[in-house]
């Protein structure tokens, strides 16, 4: 089956529209998703999962253009990891066995929570640098 010409660049550009501001798709997603399904609750969930991807390659870029490295993000991603395994140890201690979903449900939460805080203050950064450049 052959890809369909043009659909990987058509991906991107949405990606791409969406990415510039991340809490605007979050309530767009959000109306979709409860039109549909007519549940605030798995909408709220959805939205936010979407916002996290949109957010990870928000940081992502921002962090490059405005510190011109990407060691922050990974730093993130680091401390992500990192969360994960004290998680899984936790919950080993306390139930005797891992729930890999459920860790990665957290994590993917609390990814949110840093990107979020993150984002901010790289738009502000990417911002003056933009300016100082003018």
């Amino acid at each position: 089956m052959k890809p369909v010409p043009g659909f990987k660049e058509w991906l991107t550009n949405i990606y791409a529209a969406l990415a510039l501001f991340p809490f605007l798709s979050f309530p767009a997603v959000w109306a979709v998703v409860y039109v549909i399904l007519r549940d605030k609750k798995k909408s709220s969930h959805l939205a936010l999962d979407v916002t996290t991807v949109l957010l990870l390659g928000s940081v992502y870029a921002m962090s490059r253009q405005a510190l011109f490295s990407n060691i922050l993000f990974w730093s993130v991603v680091l401390l992500l990891l990192i969360f994960a395994g004290w998680l899984g140890r936790e919950q080993n201690r306390k139930r005797g066995y891992i729930d890999g979903w459920k860790i990665f449900k957290v994590v993917w939460r609390f990814a949110f929570l840093l990107f979020s805080v993150l984002y901010f203050p790289l738009m502000l950064a990417g911002i003056v640098s933009y300016l100082r450049t003018i």
